[in-house]
């Protein structure tokens, strides 16, 4: 009988802001309800000084199922969702047993039987149904394996995702711009501008905020931030290219833009991206990401919104 091997399945990354040192660009937040809509006033100043205001609105029902969302990876479901289908698959094995429990945060699979051969090569082909399973799962509900082996929200599929029900806020941004450049940089502010939100007091990490819900909240870290401008740039901008850019404990973003001098970009697959830092509260023009973290684009991992 082969001793049951405890295998751990999952390693949530976790990214979190540079330091910034910036005064508060937002000087005006107001939330209204109604009886279908959330309505919103914004006020804010941009790296150049210049001061914007926005007012859209957004409907309750969509706002407040994104409100309702998790920030973290669900890893009870997913767990119970492998352990049942290693379970199911070792139904179907016959000569040796197949067990799968959940774990110390993971899962523990067992196989037993009186032939040793035939037990080791159950327990491998075991790990696969498990590899498999993870992927699935981590698929369908908007995440990814980084190339460090580490789990993230799948943040460029989620771009796609809430393009439509940005689409109040983006035509409202859009309003008074002149071309996809002069958009793009007024929504760069205008996420930079929403307040940080910042780990809590006991070190947790807030997790992942989807666009609607931040907006509500008027606060979002990194990644949920990357994921708000991306889907605002979709929502004017559909054939835009756009990209999701991973630097040790930091999301950043690139917009297919032509440069222009003095431009941080990057080509990939034969397309230009202009980088684009949303992150805030320092107000870092499109083109320019915080000097402290020019050097780490250089190993980034990209993700390219599909």
């Amino acid at each position: 009988m082969l001793r049951p091997l405890l295998l751990s399945v999952l390693a949530v990354t976790l990214l979190s802001p540079v330091a910034a040192l910036a005064g508060k660009s937002q000087t005006h937040f107001e939330r209204t309800e109604t009886r279908k809509d959330w309505v919103f006033d914004v006020a804010w100043k941009d790296a150049a000084g210049e001061r914007h205001t926005v007012h859209y609105a957004l409907p309750r029902d969509a706002m407040d199922e994104d409100r309702a969302e998790p920030t973290y990876l669900k890893r009870r479901e997913l767990n119970t969702f492998v352990v049942d289908e290693v379970v199911a698959w070792g139904k179907g094995i016959k000569g040796v047993k197949v067990t799968a429990t959940i774990e110390d945060g993971g899962v523990r699979i067992g196989v037993s039987g009186s032939d040793r051969k035939k037990a080791k090569e159950t327990l491998e082909a075991a790990e696969a149904v498990r590899d498999k399973a993870v992927d699935r799962w981590l698929r369908k509900n908007r995440f990814f394996t980084m190339a460090s082996g580490s789990i993230s929200f799948d943040h460029a599929r989620l771009v796609n995702d809430y393009a439509e029900a940005l689409e109040p806020v983006a035509e409202a941004l859009k309003a008074d711009t002149k071309g996809k450049r002069a958009y793009v940089a007024r929504a760069l502010s205008f996420v930079q501008s929403i307040p940080y939100e910042a780990r809590k007091r006991k070190g947790g990490d807030p997790g992942y905020r989807r666009p609607l819900a931040l907006l509500f909240r008027n606060r979002g870290d990194c990644d949920s931030k990357a994921v708000l401008f991306l889907g605002l740039v979709r929502a004017a901008y559909p054939k835009t290219d756009r990209a999701v850019v991973y630097i040790p404990g930091l999301a950043l973003t690139g917009v297919g833009l032509p440069p222009r001098d003095g431009d941080e970009a990057f080509v990939l697959d034969d397309t230009t991206f202009v980088f684009a830092e949303p992150v805030g509260p320092a107000l870092h023009p499109l083109g320019t990401p915080a000097p402290e973290n020019k050097k780490d684009t250089r190993k980034a991992e990209i993700r390219v919104v599909p």
